[in-house]
């Protein structure tokens, strides 16, 4: 990853799918960098944590959809098993404030960061607190019948045959490529 010099809005998630869900994360993102005078950066990663089964897009597709959805800047962190054993807090420190010099982070209620996903909102919230950083906590996005939209659901939806849930989901046309991997 290249040294990143200017302060930045910081979307942290594997974002895989680029779904409605993440595109409001990044929108939220937009309007804090607009307002402060900050890029736009989204933090993902060059696979999975811990993830199995179907994967929505590759780290290409992803980078470019993430572009197109208004990132300024997709830092992709390998996930090492380093990386895999990193505390909440050196995350926090070496990546979030150091690596992507974050000025404010947005993120979804239900991310989890740090080994084995031991952190969450909550420790952000104090991480952020004592830094000086702001931080944005987008609640879910969910379907009209209260479905919340995540890329676990849109695999589900696809793995059942209902393409057209999962495209409602994802807020875009599915892949060819990914209709015919399955049966």
């Amino acid at each position: 990853m290249e040294e990143i010099r200017q302060l930045q809005a910081v979307c942290l998630g594997f974002f895989d799918g680029v779904h409605r869900g993440h595109l409001a994360l990044i929108d939220a993102a937009r309007a804090i960098a607009r307002q402060e005078g900050l890029r736009v950066c989204v933090h993902t990663f060059d696979h999975a944590p811990g993830s199995k089964g179907l994967v929505l897009t590759t780290l290409e597709e992803r980078e470019r959809l993430l572009r197109a959805a208004g990132a300024d800047e997709v830092a992709v962190s390998q996930f090492s098993d380093e990386f895999r054993r990193m505390s909440g807090d050196d995350f926090f420190r070496l990546i979030v404030l150091g690596r992507l010099r974050a000025r404010h982070v947005v993120c979804g209620d239900d991310h989890r960061f740090g080994y084995m996903g031991g952190w969450g909102v909550k420790e952000l919230h104090t991480l952020c607190d004592q830094s000086g950083v702001g931080l944005t906590v987008v609640p879910a996005v969910t379907l009209p019948d209260g479905t919340r939209i995540s890329s676990t659901a849109i695999r589900r939806a696809i793995e059942a045959g209902d393409w057209a849930r999962a495209e409602e989901m994802l807020g875009r046309p599915l892949p060819p490529a990914i209709k015919k991997s399955l049966p």
